[in-house]
């Protein structure tokens, strides 16, 4: 009788929490230096959670070891629904870069939607002379590791895309590591690299000005601000039919969440990826609004550990 009244009180006490979320203001961490894609999309998206919530929205940028320490603050906070994470690609591939990252990304958080993707375009100088992705890849083909491509980083999702692609097509390049797209444009603009799997946000100003030429995206769509650029899938190549790779940016909560207090961070999130403001500015900044069922997102994650896992054990990635 006893044991049934703990059990009893504990389920009120958990019903009410999740009948009275939010009560206080909520916050989102992300964990990079302020600036970057999760920014572009998560200060738009506050308020417009915060107005169906009816509480504020916080955004906390704790940057540091490649995302881990803000990955970390957020895994091993309260499951109540007021920490949440801003998470990306590199949360699913650091874990194999990194002997102890802080988090177990299948353990320790509950996925709630994505808000964004991005396709990564493929882009060449000008100057190599090849218009389409079978041309690149016959001049790989043709030139074993003597065609090189540059990455923001050891690890970053860029690169990761570049060695999927490399793989996949059973060509070999030289990796040539940047520190940030920034520099990694310049060194393609510079002709100090051939290849540059990069952001819209990166490539876009350069293919628009005919420095670079686009090859294809790596999304399964094609990109509605470049709808001439092919997919990789369309290139008609054996063995990349089927291929894509896009960069997402998601919310996560700790793990062990009410289902009842993610439903209502989900209602919110959509809400905010489908204002029409939001859209247009997020469209005009390279990213696609995207929203998944918490199921779809959980998929996506799943997915991409595996994925990423033997990418980097195939091609034994070293963190920066």
């Amino acid at each position: 009788m006893k044991r049934w009244l703990a059990l009893c009180s504990v389920f009120c006490v958990t019903l009410s929490a999740a009948q009275d979320f939010p009560n206080k203001p909520i916050r989102i961490v992300i964990p990079y230096a302020p600036g970057g894609g999760s920014d572009i999309l998560a200060r738009p998206a506050a308020p417009i959670m915060a107005e169906l919530l009816k509480q504020s929205v916080v955004i906390d940028n704790k940057g540091g070891a490649a995302g881990n320490i803000g990955t970390q603050l957020v895994a091993s906070s309260a499951a109540d629904g007021y920490t949440l994470l801003l998470a990306n690609n590199s949360q699913v591939i650091n874990p194999f870069l990194y002997k102890n990252p802080g988090y177990n990304m299948a353990a320790d958080f509950e996925p709630i939607s994505l808000l964004g993707t991005s396709p990564v375009i493929i882009v060449v100088n000008k100057s190599l002379g090849i218009n389409t992705l079978r041309e690149m890849v016959d001049l790989a083909n043709k030139n074993p590791d003597k065609l090189n491509f540059g990455s923001p980083g050891a690890g970053t999702p860029g690169h990761m895309a570049n060695l999927l692609f490399n793989q996949k097509a059973n060509i070999k390049m030289t990796h040539i590591p940047y520190k940030g797209s920034g520099p990694t444009t310049m060194a393609l603009l510079q002709k100090e690299i051939d290849i540059f799997f990069g952001t819209p946000a990166a490539v876009a100003p350069y293919i628009k000005s005919g420095d670079f030429k686009a090859l294809a995206v790596t999304s399964k769509v094609r990109f509605s601000s470049f709808p001439s650029v092919p997919t990789v899938a369309e290139s008609g190549i054996q063995d990349l039919t089927d291929f894509s790779m896009e960069i997402w940016w998601g919310l996560l909560a700790p793990a062990h969440t009410d289902p009842a207090i993610l439903d209502k961070l989900h209602a919110a999130t959509v809400k905010a990826v489908n204002d029409p403001k939001n859209r247009e500015r997020w469209l005009g900044q390279g990213m696609v609004p995207t929203t998944t069922t918490r199921a779809e997102y959980q998929t996506i994650i799943r997915n991409d550990l595996k994925r990423w896992e033997q990418i980097v054990k195939d091609n034994n990635v070293k963190a920066d």
